[in-house]
């Protein structure tokens, strides 16, 4: 499951329009996702990704850019060569009844020279629409 192969494309490329419903992000579990997660950490892990579980119903993955898009992302957003701008994908479980109701988070973190951290989102329903069929796959039913 290398789906993950391609956001990084996807996130920074600009959106074709469409006139169906974007996607709300979040899919609905009969049982907790550990599905879900463990496809996820499974599909994270090129050299260029780290994935993290900062909380125990959150995984992160985290995935520098090619050259192109990060000097895009650091001269468009004032970042700072020293530390690259990230893709970050982030799913979180929250007991909901009935089941775990489950949120994407898709940005791309550009720090910036101060040591501060900017959040940079596109809607981006091509990726949104890669992220449902994930949540297909691992069981979910998007919302």
């Amino acid at each position: 499951m290398r789906i993950l192969r391609l956001l990084p494309v996807v996130a920074v490329a600009a959106c074709s329009t469409q006139d169906m419903e974007p996607p709300s992000g979040k899919a609905r579990f009969a049982a907790y996702p550990d599905t879900l997660f463990e496809a996820f950490e499974s599909a994270c892990g090129g050299p260029a990704q780290s994935f993290n579980r900062p909380e125990p119903d959150m995984v992160e993955c985290r995935e520098y850019l090619p050259p192109e898009a990060t000097a895009a992302l650091i001269l468009n957003f004032d970042g700072t060569p020293e530390n690259l701008p990230e893709l970050v994908i982030r799913f979180r479980a929250e007991a909901s009844d009935p089941g775990y109701l489950v949120e994407n988070d898709v940005y791309v973190s550009v720090p910036q020279k101060d040591g501060q951290r900017l959040q940079v989102r596109r809607e981006d329903r091509k990726l949104m629409r890669t992220l449902e069929q994930l949540y297909e796959r691992a069981g979910g039913e998007p919302e």
